[in-house]
């Protein structure tokens, strides 16, 4: 099992023993399996993705109905109708929304009728209220219409057999529309992903704990439950793991049972106190990389019993930029998304931004926007330590690896991190 020898600095990282983005998440969706598909409710499976196509067995509109309030007519009886020359019909009393009891429409006479109301038997048109004049018990019609106009007929929307909507679709509010309209109460869906967040650490205290001298308070743990959660799946916290491999062991074991992935904070790199890669080998299969990347060089992939685990940096920012290039497009693979990646907006740098030759730099930038475009200003400082630079960033300026220097005015990709 290979560990990470003499690296930490970019000064002293051999270039040639760096892995390209692409390769490790590449590596790392190759360890995903999908979780099993399941039979939910339509108001439980919103932002879920379907799991098999879905076709209607009914029509909708089941029956022809009014398109809006009127009367109910033979086309026939008012083709003769116009402006100044009125059509009387005899008003044979009012159809509603929902009517079960319908009267049948003879020549000379209409019944009122309400929008979504059934057409009642042998009418085959819809006069609008506002070119009628109510004249006693009869009704004055103003205006000529044709056979079927301002009705909707059966099947016009939705007809049996009729495909609604295709597998890997991700369910939006107007397709739960379309399958309550289609009598479709329950879908399997994708279930949503089960990740657990481990922090690891001896230097790590609970937010709500004061630090003693030596000590931080964990940042990744609540910052990356919260991120797995805006990924669209279900958070589990291991909580604050030592560096310690008995604890460790029983924080993996103790997790599989309810996780689909296990990421991890801390221990991914060289001091003697990381601990993670020998601890996943241990239990299943591991592998190390320096990717080319600033922040987040150092990464783990592996599995156990089956889950997939990715080990991050444990540094704030580091976790955090490792999670939106792998661990965010990760989850969506499991939901069965095919956006597994975030927008890319192009702007242009308002100030100078820099990065290290051979490495693809993620820079934390605030966007504005003018009548040239974006612009992209940087957070302030872009250390791997200063959180605040996470909170009010818009997005991630990303430097190619051959890239170096974007120069004001120059134009920069800028993956989003707002929906």
């Amino acid at each position: 099992m290979s560990r990470f020898v003499g690296h930490g600095r970019h000064e002293v990282t051999d270039l040639g023993e760096l892995i390209s983005v692409e390769d490790h998440l590449t590596a790392i969706l190759d360890l995903l399996t999908p979780p099993e598909p399941i039979e939910l409710r339509l108001a439980d499976a919103l932002g879920l993705v379907l799991a098999d196509d879905v076709t209607s067995e009914v029509s909708v509109p089941a029956f022809a109905n009014a398109a809006m309030d009127g009367y109910a007519v033979l086309a026939r009886d008012v083709r003769a109708a116009a402006a100044g020359a009125p059509v009387r019909l005899a008003v044979d009393g009012e159809v509603a929304a929902g009517a079960q009891e319908l009267p049948t429409i003879r020549t000379g006479r209409c019944v009122r009728i309400m929008t979504g109301a059934p057409m009642p038997p042998g009418a085959d048109a819809v006069v609008p209220v506002e070119v009628t004049e109510p004249q006693g018990a009869d009704v004055h019609i103003h205006r000529t219409v044709v056979e079927g106009e301002h009705v909707r007929g059966p099947g016009e929307d939705l007809q049996p057999g009729q495909a609604l909507l295709s597998r890997g679709r991700r369910l939006t509010p107007a397709d739960l529309g379309v399958l309550a309209a289609a009598g479709i109460s329950r879908v399997r869906c994708i279930a949503p992903p089960r990740v657990v967040v481990i922090s690891s650490g001896d230097e790590l205290v609970p937010a709500d704990k004061e630090p003693l001298p030596g000590q931080i308070r964990d940042v990744n743990g609540p910052m990356m439950a919260a991120m797995v959660r805006a990924a669209g799946a279900v958070p589990f916290s291991a909580g604050i793991v030592r560096d310690d491999r008995k604890a460790l062991l029983y924080a993996f074991d103790t997790s599989l049972g309810h996780a689909d992935l296990i990421i991890c904070t801390g221990g991914v790199s060289a001091g003697t106190r990381d601990l993670l890669p020998e601890v996943i080998g241990q239990l299943g299969e591991v592998a190390t990389a320096k990717v080319a990347m600033k922040p987040g060089m150092p990464q783990i992939r592996g599995r156990i019993a089956g889950c997939p685990v990715i080990g991050l940096p444990g540094n704030p920012v580091s976790a955090f930029v490792s999670f939106e290039v792998f661990v965010r497009p990760a989850i969506r693979s499991l939901q069965g998304r095919r956006d597994v990646q975030r927008p890319v907006v192009q702007a242009r740098a308002a100030e100078p931004l820099k990065g290290p030759r051979g490495k693809r730099a993620y820079l934390r930038v605030r966007l504005t926007r003018d009548r040239q475009g974006w612009w992209a200003t940087p957070t302030g400082p872009q250390g791997s330590h200063v959180v605040s630079s996470i909170a009010l960033a818009d997005g991630l300026a990303v430097l190619g690896e051959d890239v170096g220097e974007v120069a004001p005015g120059q134009h920069v990709d800028v993956q989003l991190l707002v929906e």
